[in-house]
């Protein structure tokens, strides 16, 4: 009989054993896991030992972190781009001066007529070592010219000779040799009026046709 009896306690102990498991694991997880992972206390005794701040705890951990897109570098990338626009600028603006400045910048212009088959003289008074920059051309003819200069005072009729030719044009700068008028003299062999543009700079007073 003992023997038979045996199997039947074991069967019986294993499920009050069972029943037991659950139940102590149902408490834990109302008592201890709720509290701790989920923050939920339905019986104070998680709160009661510091299980809920847990729940806190992991919740922050676990939540992603919030990433700010940076500002400041596309600000800077645009205040660059308007740095080139304007060092571009800049950079045009200092090469028209450049160009500019080599550009000669005249004094004086005139106008003049030399009729047809007649020749006139334009001077300017220089003191000895004055400049004389010039340039002057015509409307197309050639004009036979002498760029001259005559002491102050002489009355012997001398006159120095700088450049004689027959052109449309010339150009250069004359460092007066004395003082005295400094000038040309055109001469017009064609049939019609030729008209020359005089372009002047230096230290000297305008004479004028003579």
């Amino acid at each position: 009989m003992n023997d038979i009896n045996a199997p039947v306690q074991s069967l019986k102990s294993l499920i009050i054993a069972s029943v037991f498991a659950t139940l102590l694991a149902g408490i834990i997880l109302i008592s201890a896991v709720l509290p701790a992972e989920y923050g939920i206390d339905p019986t104070g005794l998680g709160k009661m030992m510091g299980l809920t701040a847990l729940s806190v705890q992991t919740k922050a951990t676990s939540q992603p972190l919030a990433i700010t897109c940076p500002v400041l570098p596309q600000q800077t990338a645009e205040i660059s781009g308007q740095d080139q626009k304007q060092a571009a600028t800049q950079s045009t603006g200092s090469t028209e001066i450049t160009q500019r400045e080599q550009l000669p910048q005249w004094q004086d212009s005139v106008k003049i007529t030399v009729p047809a088959g007649e020749g006139l003289e334009y001077k300017f008074h220089l003191a000895k070592g004055a400049s004389l920059e010039y340039s002057w051309t015509t409307d197309g003819a050639k004009l036979y010219f002498d760029f001259h200069g005559e002491p102050k005072g002489d009355k012997t009729g001398y006159f120095k000779s700088f450049k004689e030719s027959t052109d449309n044009q010339s150009n250069g700068t004359l460092t007066a040799p004395f003082e005295g008028p400094h000038g040309w003299y055109w001469e017009n062999k064609t049939r019609s009026p030729v008209t020359i543009v005089l372009n002047t700079k230096g230290s000297y007073r305008i004479l004028g046709l003579m």
